[in-house]
């Protein structure tokens, strides 16, 4: 199999560097939780979602090179498309199971990467949680990759900042990662509870004003998903040469 994302675009890089210089000026983030974030190996990093930079906050400051999925209409933007191409990110058809972008995203992940994607599905208009999709818990069932709750909000009020002059407070909460937990053929509301479980570890890490469809949630919160354990790394013994 063709692996095309294991090394990122070089735009990548220098977006990221740009990203982080331009966020200094215009933003203040305060970012916890990165230490949860695995050393590597394949992750479905799963974001809440309620502004445009939502996943450049995820991507910019993760230790580890992460591949975006995006909503397809973004790639026919003027210049906006560019940027997203060139970023490496990958197309995705709303309101439909593409099969082209779950292939894609499955390819991402079976080469060991980082894979963002908002279980929302979209944007919130009001800056709250919604509903969360399966599409981060299927990702996960069918390529045995954790998943890491990552919790971003503060954006909504950007634009208006900007015009004021004025910085954007903005949070970025990290998770720690977590895996399906079942055994033997999993139901359709293993699935649904597996996903309500994941959108209220991102839910407990916002304020609960902001936790919208999870605020007064009543049904199951727990059982649907376990931690996950990152394996040990095994340090190579360094060969000693005796010179005679």
């Amino acid at each position: 199999m063709s692996d095309s994302f294991s090394k990122r675009p070089w735009f990548y890089h220098f977006g990221n560097w740009f990203l982080r210089l331009a966020f200094r000026i215009l933003l203040r983030v305060e970012l916890r939780g990165l230490e949860n974030i695995p050393r590597d190996g394949p992750v479905v990093v799963a974001i809440s979602h309620s502004s445009f930079l939502d996943p450049l906050i995820a991507g910019a400051y993760s230790p580890r090179d992460v591949v975006p999925m995006a909503k397809i209409e973004a790639f026919n933007l003027p210049v906006i498309g560019w940027i997203i191409k060139s970023y490496g990110a990958f197309p995705v058809r709303r309101g439909e199971v593409d099969m082209t972008a779950v292939k894609t995203a499955l390819r991402i992940l079976q080469s060991g990467q980082m894979l963002v994607i908002a279980p929302e599905g979209h944007r919130s208009e009001n800056g709250s949680l919604q509903e969360g999709r399966e599409g981060a818990i299927i990702l996960s069932l069918r390529s045995g990759a954790p998943i890491l709750p990552v919790a971003v909000w503060g954006g909504k009020s950007f634009w208006k900042n900007l015009t004021r002059f004025r910085r954007t407070e903005m949070k970025c909460f990290v998770g720690k990662p977590v895996l399906p937990n079942f055994q033997g053929k999993i139901t359709r509301d293993q699935v649904t509870g597996m996903s309500h479980e994941l959108m209220l570890r991102i839910a407990e890490m916002m304020p609960p004003e902001l936790r919208g469809y999870y605020a007064n949630w009543s049904g199951p919160t727990s059982g649907f998903l376990k931690p996950y354990e990152e394996p040990a790394r095994v340090e190579k013994k360094k060969e000693v040469v005796h010179v005679k």
